[in-house]
């Protein structure tokens, strides 16, 4: 037994760690997960890599691909457009129950963010942009308080997966977003706090659909 509960504590931790890497931006869509080279620098054995790698593959963070191994997933232009459909429905409502229970330390989390995105776009880089725009989505749905929710934006990576398409709109502007955001979510606005979600994620939305149309016309 204790056996076991070390092996699946490991697996844990593998997963989390790999997970990681591909949403810094280490491992990008595409790239090949060499188990050697994730092994040497997480500095464990294949196993529990393997068993990692097993609930990447069912989160749709990789792909398994007979003969290649485990590559970064690359999101088609389909799955993107339903990602975003599937975001404008539940991140408004995450936003909504956020401002109907937002508390003074979870203002003070929302502040650090959004100085955390502002600091980023400042640095001009468009990796560390994703990042932490992930980052923010991420704590919102936190501070709804709704698990469930939380869990099933942040176990699909939909918010991560949303941002292979890259940056869809100039990041002062979607700064100027957040911070609407932040401030009615801190004020306790929640039907405010709902559609000013609704409306950030509808050019998102917009973009995918067109692309999804486009890549349906070439097959």
């Amino acid at each position: 037994m204790g056996e076991k509960m070390y092996f699946e504590d490991l697996t844990e931790k593998v997963y989390k760690a790999v997970k990681e890497l591909i949403i810094q931006g280490v491992y990008k869509p595409g790239d090949k997960l060499k188990q050697e080279e994730l092994a040497q620098r997480l500095g464990l054995s294949r196993t529990p890599l393997l068993a990692a790698f097993s609930r990447l593959s069912r989160e749709l963070l990789i792909q398994q691909i007979p003969r290649r191994g485990a590559v970064v997933r690359q999101i088609t232009a389909k799955e993107l457009a339903d990602i975003y459909r599937i975001r404008t429905r539940l991140e408004p409502l995450g936003a909504l129950e956020a401002a109907a229970k937002i508390t003074e330390p979870g203002k003070k989390r929302l502040q650090d963010q959004l100085a955390s995105y502002k600091n980023t776009i400042e640095s001009g880089d468009s990796q560390e942009i994703r990042k932490a725009d992930y980052q923010f989505h991420q704590t919102i749905m936190n501070l709804s308080g709704n698990e469930l929710l939380s869990s099933i934006l942040e176990s699909y990576n939909l918010v991560f997966a949303a941002n292979q398409l890259g940056i869809v709109k100039p990041p002062v502007e979607s700064l100027a977003e957040h911070e609407k955001l932040v401030q009615a979510i801190s004020q306790g606005n929640q039907q405010t706090a709902e559609r000013l979600m609704a409306e950030h994620l509808h050019m998102g939305l917009r973009l995918a659909e067109q692309q999804s149309l486009r890549e349906g016309t070439r097959t």
